[in-house]
C-alpha cells in the first residue's frame, strides 16, 4: 500500500505521513479528519512530528 504525506501546521509547523490506497483515498481520510469524524491518530500507520495542538493539513503527495 502506498504512503502519502503532506505538510500541516498546528500553530507552528510539522509533518505527517500515513498509508492509503490512492491519492483519492488519502484525501478522503484527511477530509474525515477535517470534518471531525476521524482523529489524526486513527489514520492508517500514521506518523507525525507535532509542534502544537490545532491541525491544518495541506499539499498531500505520494512518498516513494
Amino acid at each position: 500500500m502506498p504512503t502519502y504525506g503532506g505538510w500541516y501546521s498546528s500553530g507552528e509547523y510539522g509533518k505527517l505521513w500515513f498509508h492509503a490506497n490512492s491519492m483519492e483515498h488519502a484525501e478522503e481520510l484527511i477530509q474525515s479528519v477535517r470534518d471531525g469524524i476521524t482523529s489524526i491518530d486513527e489514520l492508517p500507520e500514521v506518523n507525525t512530528k507535532v509542534k502544537g495542538d490545532e491541525w491544518e493539513i495541506d499539499g498531500l503527495t505520494e512518498m516513494k
